[in-house]
């Protein structure tokens, strides 16, 4: 956690809200016997996910071997026990572009450039009234937590981190995920993944995963990220526990 509050520590615009965040995040992970990593190698990210229990595979959004990310534009969180095992961990990447759906539709979102049989366009069925996403786009993804460790909240630190840090580092004007409609039926999962918006994107064939499925793209806009932050900050503090809610089976964001 110590090497995370030295890094974000660059826009004076969210520094307060960071702070904040950050401090009540090490309680959070203290109470818990957690510690938070930070890592700009992508790829050790891929390495983790190869051996992680019960993963759905390996996002190609994150991996050097099929999109353009390196140490200036991506970086993954790793939430760690006392053993020094992974427990959960989250995959971030900035991606620059004047439209994010054509971006989607090009399936540059998964492979850039896309290889031989994955030419063609995703024909997406977003609704007419979605903005169009474009400027310093922060992607989320390769969202996993250990089995044992379901259920225990941690979308609800995990995520609002990365997204204010995120902020703070690289001047995020949107945050945005995919969302299979696997998980997308799970309204409680939704929600603890704290995006403003929820969106059918697509539906039909998806190559990259080989199959057919519903795709819904999830977003937020600087100012709604920055909107839902007290909230999230609220949900990190202890609480009494006769208040506490029936734990939620958390899952992943690819």
């Amino acid at each position: 956690m110590g090497q995370v509050l030295e890094i974000g520590r660059s826009s004076a615009a969210v520094a307060a809200t960071l702070n904040e965040f950050l401090n009540e995040s090490e309680g959070w992970l203290n109470r818990r016997g957690l510690t938070l990593e930070y890592h700009t190698d992508i790829s050790s990210w891929v390495r983790h996910m190869r051996t992680a229990v019960h993963a759905d595979g390996i996002n190609p959004t994150f991996d050097p071997a099929h999109s353009p990310v390196s140490a200036q534009n991506s970086y993954w969180l790793d939430i760690r026990d006392r053993g020094g095992s992974t427990v959960a961990c989250i995959a971030v990447r900035m991606i620059y572009t004047a439209d994010f759906s054509r971006y989607i539709s090009s399936m540059r979102l998964w492979f850039d450039p896309p290889p031989l049989g994955m030419e063609q366009s995703l024909d997406l069925v977003l609704p007419a009234e979605t903005p169009i996403i474009s400027g310093r786009v922060a992607h989320y993804g390769g969202h996993w937590v250990h089995p044992s460790w379901r259920g225990r909240e941690i979308p609800g630190l995990l995520l609002p981190l990365a997204k204010i840090l995120t902020l703070d580092l690289f001047r995020s004007d949107w945050d945005t995920g995919i969302v299979f409609s696997k998980n997308a039926v799970r309204q409680s999962l939704v929600d603890a993944y704290g995006f403003a918006n929820t969106v059918l994107c697509y539906s039909g064939s998806f190559p990259p995963a080989h199959r057919d499925d519903t795709l819904f793209l999830t977003y937020s806009s600087r100012a709604q990220t920055l909107s839902l932050m007290p909230h999230a900050i609220t949900k990190l503090r202890p609480r009494i526990p006769a208040d506490d809610p029936p734990a939620d089976r958390y899952a992943e964001i690819t």
